[in-house]
């Protein structure tokens, strides 16, 4: 029986788990292959989805092109892979955990480190996205198209706030999956129907709850995939599998749920967990031809780098398709109506532009958050305790300052600030020593002498008396 399915006697590890805390972690290239196919996957719907035409006066009209066409729910089916990302990102997430863990790191440690890679790119790409923004406004462009514009971009950012939160259960949820994996599972599941159906069924609003149940148990199924759950199952058994969920999508649909996967991801639905554990037990019956072909050493290599630039691809696809499309209406280039003959027939140059535009872009770029990354990572050690503490702490404030620029846009300067404020708090408490260092270096400051600043220059003339009424208050 697969290890995931055995359960170690208590107060000791299996002897799977006591192999992988000796092991030197490889990386996968299947799973490379397959987070950079869901990475092409999202690129090519968000790149199709935007619709754009000039209106009379030359305005810009922006639309959602694929939203309401009968013909698009069933492509979703294909499309979506949010799942899939979750599972191989799953798959990632063990492997890198028991390699830290084998080296004596902590789980704080491990969710500083994963606070520190992802919120530092999210801020890097909101403070320079925002900056342009509220730049436009000031330079007099259209606020609702401006407030338009960040709305777009901001709505892929739903998938860092939640993953950061995933990504913080890790060790949690490791430790649930070496000792009872198919009980974690089935909760998980059952969380997911309860959520769903006294939301959708009962009218109670907690549909949003499954964000953090959907999701976590999408990344169990990446755990058990990485420990080799089904790996002996035969191809019938695993197209059994498959098909089970698939018909309970198809029962769904009978009971009034939408056969748009979009649809379904926004709050997640049963659907959406279904459609992933489809995509499981497909990814398990197509593992042994991918393992062949990722054997190569040019696609295995591709499917690294791609790896290596998903979340600057991610984080930055949409600014750059969106300015793609300012520089076309600026120059006066041809930005024919969603739908029409010639804008159907010009899908494929467009794809073509953005893939050359988005994926050099992000192989340099991500050079650049490497480097942020690792200035931001240098600090002094400290106890067990703070890092706990930090941990604890950088979490909701990184995943604050996501979902602020997400609901609240980053094109008014006050949503701007704060989302940037929250995300700047979180990464100093992934920092080690960030606040002691900064509380040390205010000490060393000389207390500040309000008499003495009549005597500067610039000052004369500027009564700094406190006004009565502020003392009043």
């Amino acid at each position: 029986m697969p290890a995931v399915l055995t359960r170690p006697a208590p107060g000791r590890a299996s002897d799977h788990t006591l192999r992988s805390e000796h092991a030197t972690p490889k990386r996968d290239a299947t799973i490379d292959a397959v987070r950079a196919a869901c990475l092409l996957a999202v690129v090519l719907l968000h790149s199709l989805m935007v619709g754009v035409q000039v209106g009379p006066g030359g305005s810009l009209h922006t639309s959602v092109a694929l939203s309401g066409e009968s013909w698009f729910a069933p492509i979703t089916w294909i499309l979506q892979i949010m799942p899939l990302f979750f599972i191989a990102g799953g798959f990632a997430s063990l492997t890198q955990w028991r390699s830290m863990r084998a080296k004596h790191a902590s789980a704080a440690d491990y969710v500083l480190s994963r606070v520190r890679r992802l919120a530092v790119p999210a801020a890097i790409m909101i403070f320079a996205v925002g900056a342009v923004l509220l730049g436009a406004v000031a330079l007099g462009a259209d606020t609702a198209l401006i407030a338009e514009a960040s709305l777009r971009i901001g709505q892929p950012l739903w998938f860092l706030a939640v993953y950061l939160g995933v990504t913080a259960l890790v060790p949690a949820m490791v430790w649930l999956h070496e000792r009872v994996p198919m009980l974690t599972i089935g909760a998980l599941g059952a969380g997911v129907i309860t959520m769903d159906l006294l939301h959708s069924q009962a009218g109670i609003p907690v549909g949003y709850l499954n964000l953090m149940l959907v999701w976590p148990l999408m990344q169990q199924l990446g755990f058990a995939l990485a420990d080799g759950a089904c790996a002996n199952w035969s191809k019938r058994a695993l197209v059994f599998g498959a098909m089970l969920p698939i018909a309970g999508l198809l029962g769904l649909l009978g009971l009034g749920w939408s056969p748009d996967m979009i649809a379904n991801l926004n709050p997640p639905t049963i659907a959406i967990a279904l459609l992933g554990t489809a995509q499981f037990f497909l990814l398990q019956l197509f593992r042994g031809a991918l393992d062949r072909l990722t054997a190569q050493p040019r696609i295995a290599h591709a499917a690294q780098r791609a790896g290596s630039i998903a979340m600057t691809v991610y984080l930055w696809h949409m600014p750059l398709i969106l300015a793609l499309v300012a520089v076309m209406w600026w120059a006066g280039l041809p930005l024919p109506e969603p739908h029409s003959l010639s804008w159907w027939a010009t899908r494929l140059p467009w794809i073509i532009v953005i893939a050359e535009l988005v994926f050099p872009f992000a192989s340099w770029f991500v050079k650049i958050e490497q480097v942020a990354v690792r200035t931001v990572g240098t600090g002094r050690t400290v106890s067990r305790g703070s890092q706990r503490l930090r941990a604890l702490a950088s979490v909701p404030f990184a995943a604050l300052g996501v979902a602020i620029a997400l609901l609240g846009g980053i094109a008014t300067s006050g949503m701007w600030l704060a989302s940037l404020a929250s995300l700047g708090i979180g990464i100093a408490f992934a920092v080690p020593g960030t606040f002691a260092a900064l509380w040390a270096r205010a000490a060393e400051l000389p207390a500040l002498d309000i008499g003495a600043l009549r005597d500067l220059r610039f000052m004369r003339g500027i009564d700094l008396t406190v006004p009565r009424w502020a003392l009043s208050s």
